[in-house]
């Protein structure tokens, strides 16, 4: 609200001396609210106007509260200035609101003018209202803008100084208009000292490397960003650092008046980036990031050298897609950001570019961004090629030692069973021999003495009757021949069991030798009888093979693994299952195949089913070295092929080739599966 008093000379002014009416003819005329007011300012008389506005009007036969129009704030001004205006007898103004007839209140600009009569008396106030509401509104919007403008710029200088990144403004000859604390920090002069220098003047050594940029941006107007810069460092002699600078042009009515920068110090992000970076490219591991997609992030020169792809190649796709990775189970390692997030290690077969398959030892962590949450994993991984090598080579030298060892003990066993089962067998026959002499004997005597049927009763037909039944001479006559049958068909079988032993346990003299493997064959289901009798009948079928130069007692014993195998692999299956067993030559080849019905192999397992230690038999049934025992023996002992074919619920079957006349020269061939 605001209240004019009467100027000094406004004493001069002359009061009204028209007559009442006259007034209120000249104030219904007026375009304004208008209303007569006697000495003591309350309204006698309302234009039309002021009817129309306040819906109300004043009259000497009513008693008018005046004060009711006027907003409860500004009463005490309006009084005041009325007050005045009686005092004084001259004419005053005061802003109040007004109480329109809606009740709402509106702004409005009171004059009061003196009226006095022929005398110089006054006898009451002539006033008029002009609404003022839109200025007020206008100048309270412009106040409020202009508060809201200084606010804004006191933020914008608060926070553009308390930034953790430098920022300044030039203008167009390079002079510093506006600098923060922390760039003024990084160039090492407060920032009074940076206010209407150049560029040059401040940091003469830099200013050729960032002065062009700024020169780029005032000529393109268009922004320049993340542009690195390294240089020498103002604040540390002889130390050398880096900063990430933006550019961009500032304007005014469309115009470009300077330039403003952005620098951010990223000396020790390079550092540490440097630091990441030889030790990656140094380590003799395999490291490789993938985001939480899968995707590569990076990968170091081992795993590239090891794997066969370059970074660049693997970049953005998904790795474990490419690069195959199998557990020693064969199902996905937790090498995958699908995986709950957690360390995992472990051993693993990686899938090479030439499509090698890669035994790896590995680690798995996840990459955090921030304190909870993953964006992906990190992967270690090591060639443990030549470990399972040596570990392989291990049980190989603890298989031929056992092998020795079962060659003497069953060369002494079989020594010394052989020497009383051939007594007991040339005894058995003897015996044999000698029971039918004297049973034929019996018959003989038995007809020279006459003892018929017919024969006359006497003593010694007596006796010889009892004893006859006693000894029950039919039954010894048919069945001690059928015992000593029986008793000879044992020995052959034990004999038999012996010489299989005796083949099976062979040891090579360390070089190879001619065999019949159709004999090794059948000495291998001999020893072989007991684990395979109970779940499956064997069919043997064995072609007319060449003798094989190889070293037998070692493929005694793949035979026995895959026998065994096939036999295990009938447990739990409804009746008797069966294997058959097949030899034929083929061209320079002899092939073994040995087939069973049984349970069968997944297909996802073939590629690892020759894994050493690999295995599917429950914990203790199996040790995982039967199988590479045979890859190792039949390929790269013997320079053949093992095939391996098999789906679940039908049955296994294994092919092997054997060169006939040995191990080709340079022969290096892997399983096929």
């Amino acid at each position: 609200m605001s209240i004019a008093a009467a100027e000094p000379d406004a004493a001069k002014i002359r009061p009204l001396s028209h007559s009442e009416p006259e007034m209120r003819n000249i104030l219904n005329s007026v375009p304004r609210v208008s209303w007569i007011a006697g000495l003591n300012a309350v309204p006698e008389w309302f234009n039309v106007l002021a009817v129309d506005y306040s819906g109300s009007t004043a009259s000497a036969d009513e008693k008018w509260d005046w004060i009711r129009f006027i907003h409860p704030d500004d009463v005490r001004g309006v009084r005041a200035a009325a007050e005045r205006g009686a005092d004084t007898h001259l004419w005053y103004e005061v802003d109040c609101r007004l109480r329109r007839r809606d009740g709402r209140f509106l702004w409005h600009r009171v004059m009061a003018m003196p009226m006095a009569d022929a005398a110089g008396r006054v006898t009451g106030w002539a006033c008029t209202a002009a609404n003022i509401e839109d200025q007020k509104n206008v100048a309270a919007t412009l106040r409020e803008a202009q508060r809201d403008s200084a606010e804004a710029l006191a933020l914008t200088e608060e926070l553009l100084s308390a930034l953790p990144v430098g920022h300044a403004l030039v203008d167009r000859d390079l002079r510093y208009v506006r600098i923060n604390d922390t760039l003024a920090a990084i160039h090492g002069t407060p920032v009074a000292g940076h206010l209407g220098r150049t560029v040059e003047e401040v940091i003469p050594d830099l200013a050729p490397i960032i002065g062009p940029d700024f020169r780029q941006v005032l000529y393109s107007g268009e922004p320049l960003l993340n542009r690195e810069i390294t240089g020498a460092s103002p604040v540390g002699p002889g130390r050398t650092c880096r900063w990430l600078c933006s550019y961009y042009p500032v304007r005014t009515d469309g115009e470009i008046v300077g330039v403003g920068v952005v620098v951010m110090d990223i000396t020790a992000r390079a550092e540490a980036e440097e630091f990441r970076s030889v030790v990656m490219d140094n380590m003799a591991e395999g490291l490789y990031t993938v985001d939480e997609y899968g995707e590569l992030i990076s990968m170091n020169h081992a795993a590239s050298s090891m794997l066969g792809w370059t970074e660049d190649e693997l970049r953005g796709r998904l790795v474990h897609s490419v690069v195959e990775f199998r557990g020693d189970d064969g199902s996905a390692p937790a090498v995958d950001p699908a995986t709950p997030a957690h360390r995992a290690v472990g051993t693993a077969t990686v899938t090479c570019r030439d499509g090698r398959n890669l035994p790896v030892a590995y680690s798995a962590a996840p990459l955090r961004v921030g304190p909870a949450t993953v964006g992906g994993l990190v992967v270690v991984f090591r060639d443990i090629t030549e470990e399972k090598q040596r570990r392989q080579r291990e049980i190989e030298s603890r298989h031929a030692q056992k092998l020795e060892s079962l060659g003497r003990l069953s060369a002494g066993i079989a020594h010394e069973i052989n020497t009383p089962i051939q007594f007991v067998g040339d005894n058995t026959r003897f015996l044999a021999s000698s029971a039918q002499a004297l049973i034929d004997l019996l018959l003989v005597y038995r007809e020279g003495l006459g003892l018929s049927a017919t024969s006359e009763p006497s003593p010694w037909r007596d006796r010889l009757e009892r004893a006859e039944e006693e000894a029950d001479l039919e039954y010894l006559t048919e069945e001690v021949p059928l015992a000593v049958n029986q008793s000879l068909e044992g020995i052959e079988r034990v004999a038999s069991l012996v010489r299989a032993m005796k083949v099976f346990s062979y040891k090579d003299a360390g070089t190879a030798a001619y065999a019949d493997l159709n004999e090794a064959l059948e000495s291998t289901l001999t020893v072989a009888r007991n684990e395979v009798k109970y779940v499956a009948d064997v069919v043997l079928d064995l072609g007319d093979l060449p003798h094989v130069l190889c070293h037998v007692g070692d493929l005694n014993q793949v035979f026995l693994n895959l026998l065994v195998n096939a036999a295990d692999a009938m447990l739990g299956r409804d009746g008797r299952g069966t294997i058959t067993v097949t030899s034929r030559k083929d061209g320079p080849d002899a092939v073994i195949t040995i087939t069973d019905d049984g349970s069968g192999i997944p297909e996802e397992l073939h590629k690892v089913i020759f894994e050493p230690f690999f295995t599917t038999k429950e914990v203790g049934k199996g040790t995982g070295q039967g199988l590479p025992l045979a890859h190792a023996v039949v390929v790269e002992k013997h320079g053949g092929t093992i095939e391996l074919s098999s789906a679940p619920g039908e049955g296994t079957t294994f092919v092997l080739r054997l060169p006939v006349d040995g191990k080709p020269t340079g022969t290096g061939a892997t399983p096929s599966v």
